[in-house]
């Protein structure tokens, strides 16, 4: 398994069989905090795989807002900003 690095976490989703379709970043206070990656779904196997990767990953249901029978699942990881000043 490869060492847990922001940059290789597209990589790393695509190596367990996840299949995202839209990423960016979440911020507060124009600090980034996450990088998020959206998908229909995880497995159980899935997100413990994640966590072994990065223990600090966070997941997320969504909704379409005009479409709410639409949901999507969400995972999040942690920037450098994050350790630095938290998520509170």
């Amino acid at each position: 398994m490869m060492k847990y690095q922001i940059s290789n976490a597209p990589a790393f989703l695509y190596s367990i069989g996840v299949r995202q379709y839209e990423s960016g970043t979440l911020t507060k206070n124009k600090v980034k905090l996450f990088e998020y990656y959206k998908a229909d779904s995880f497995t159980t196997e899935q997100k413990a795989e994640i966590l072994l990767w990065c223990k600090d990953a966070r997941f997320f249901n969504s909704r379409a807002q005009y479409a709410p029978e639409l949901k999507s699942v969400m995972v999040a990881f942690p920037k450098a900003g994050f350790y630095r000043k938290g998520f509170n």
